[in-house]
């Protein structure tokens, strides 16, 4: 699949919303696909998480581009961190990640790792990983210090870094 093909994949998701991508969007989507790193600035509320968010899932299917959506595969494993030092934003990048995967059609898990999570919750992500983990930097160090951390891992591709600027100057 071309890379414009992947694209469409997010600007369908976007016209199924009534939305139109912005610039910084698609060129986001183009880089990601590349294979860039970078970071992505943008005002509040102009859709910096469907920026990585969309990629992230284009990625994934266009490695499945010739099956049907009912026979993707499940239980991927952790494609992607989104690391996010502020936890009240963690549940509206969930959301968002949520409405992405249902409109693409991925059967995708993606769920929050604070210290607000039970232990029940994080023994069953420890073993059975979604494949997007939104955390904080504290629930990440201590996945990192795990015995399993290398299981866990095993099939990352990205890990974006939300509000970053929050870290930058502080031990966190």
């Amino acid at each position: 699949m071309n890379q414009k093909e992947q694209i469409a994949f997010g600007v369908q998701f976007f016209e199924s919303n009534n939305w139109k991508p912005f610039p910084f969007q698609l060129k986001t989507w183009k880089h990601y696909l590349k294979g860039y790193n970078g970071i992505v600035n943008a005002a509040t509320g102009s859709g910096k998480t469907y920026s990585l968010i969309v990629p992230i899932m284009i990625e994934f299917l266009s490695k499945y581009k010739d099956q049907d959506r009912d026979s993707l595969p499940t239980n991927n494993g952790l494609q992607a961190i989104w690391l996010t030092p502020i936890k009240a934003l963690a549940k509206e990048i969930q959301i968002s990640g949520q409405e992405a995967a249902a409109a693409m059609g991925i059967d995708w898990r993606i769920e929050i790792r604070t210290g607000d999570t039970s232990s029940s919750q994080r023994t069953k992500q420890r073993k059975k990983p979604p494949e997007i983990l939104i955390t904080t930097p504290e629930s990440l160090h201590l996945l990192l210090a795990s015995n399993q951390y290398q299981e866990i891992f095993k099939n990352l591709k990205v890990v974006v870094a939300d509000e970053w600027h929050e870290l930058v100057g502080s031990k966190r």
